[in-house]
């Protein structure tokens, strides 16, 4: 029963993000100004409900450096491209350390696969 009622939601949070996706991909074609708007009150309002103050000022740092980082991009490829990059940055140099670390603290061994 508890499965039926999460799956109901799932589908009810999937329909409200698709047609939010589909207004926000409108208002990007026809009027990239309210687009640039919106989604900067929505980072904003995100960022103003975390509780811990020292977080929310580490979110804004690091959504300032994003912003900043993306104005120097020039075109919509190359902000693709940047966003890639530190994608597969963080991911080689934080995430994949971390996976390494708990999997010899689980397993004993280093994983060889990824050295």
């Amino acid at each position: 029963m508890e499965s039926l009622k999460w799956q109901k939601e799932k589908e009810k949070r999937e329909k409200v993000s698709l047609e939010k996706h589909a207004r926000l991909s409108k208002l990007f074609k026809k009027d990239r100004l309210a687009f640039e708007r919106e989604r900067k009150e929505m980072i904003d309002g995100f960022i103003n409900s975390v509780e811990d103050g020292e977080q929310r000022s580490r979110l804004r740092a690091f959504q300032d450096s994003w912003d900043k980082k993306m104005r120097g991009a020039g075109s919509n490829h190359n902000r693709f491209v940047l966003a890639q990059t530190f994608f597969w940055e963080h991911f080689h140099e934080v995430w994949n350390p971390a996976i390494q670390k708990y999997n010899f603290m689980l397993n004993g061994e280093p994983d060889d696969r990824n050295p």
